[in-house]
């Protein structure tokens, strides 16, 4: 389908070239299609990059979402949650051309509100599927425990691919995600109004 090629190859020029060399000729070139071949699919730079928002959301959330089908038999442990992060992790890092990709766009997003909803609505996505998976488990707050888990997570892969000589040793990461998780389990359950 043109429509995913076109946006992965944008990925591809946004993480090699940054937010300034994102343009739909350089799309176009690096696909090797005739000039104007991108433009009829995306109008707009808003377009363009609201696209290539969604490719990332599909293949990240497609990722997510395969481990909750896999983790569904049996009861969720905080051994499955540690798994989940830890396979998020080394996706990440493995796929670094998508999160230097997404890093790009972040920083797009400050300025270009389409763009910045859209990953939004990404991070929302994978942050609901951590929580399901914390509140399948007895976290006492699992909204905002997901969130803090997975910024951290993306935390360490953005050093990782931008800080390499500050960064954990990546055969850390599981034990890193254990005493997490073990923290986060015992934390105390959030005061309700009223009580």
């Amino acid at each position: 389908m043109r429509s995913i090629q076109i946006a992965d190859a944008a990925i591809d020029v946004l993480a090699a070239e940054g937010g300034r060399g994102l343009t739909h000729r350089a799309v176009d070139r690096h696909l090797g299609w005739p000039e104007g071949t991108t433009s009829r699919y995306y109008r707009t730079r808003d377009a363009l990059m609201t696209a290539i928002v969604q490719r990332l959301i599909d293949v990240e959330v497609a990722s997510f979402a395969a481990w909750q089908d896999r983790a569904a038999s049996g009861p969720m442990t905080l051994e499955k949650i540690a798994e989940l992060l830890s396979h998020a992790f080394r996706d990440w890092i493995a796929g670094s051309t998508r999160q230097l990709a997404r890093y790009e766009l972040s920083l797009e997003g400050r300025r270009r509100p389409a763009v910045h909803e859209a990953l939004l609505s990404g991070r929302r996505q994978l942050n609901e599927i951590v929580a399901e998976a914390l509140e399948a488990a007895g976290f006492p707050n699992p909204t905002v425990q997901a969130t803090l888990l997975v910024s951290g997570v993306d935390g360490l892969c953005h050093d990782m691919l931008l800080h390499p000589e500050i960064t954990i040793d990546p055969g850390e990461i599981d034990g890193i995600l254990h005493r997490w998780l073990e923290a986060e389990q015992r934390a105390p359950h959030p005061v309700r109004s009223g009580q």
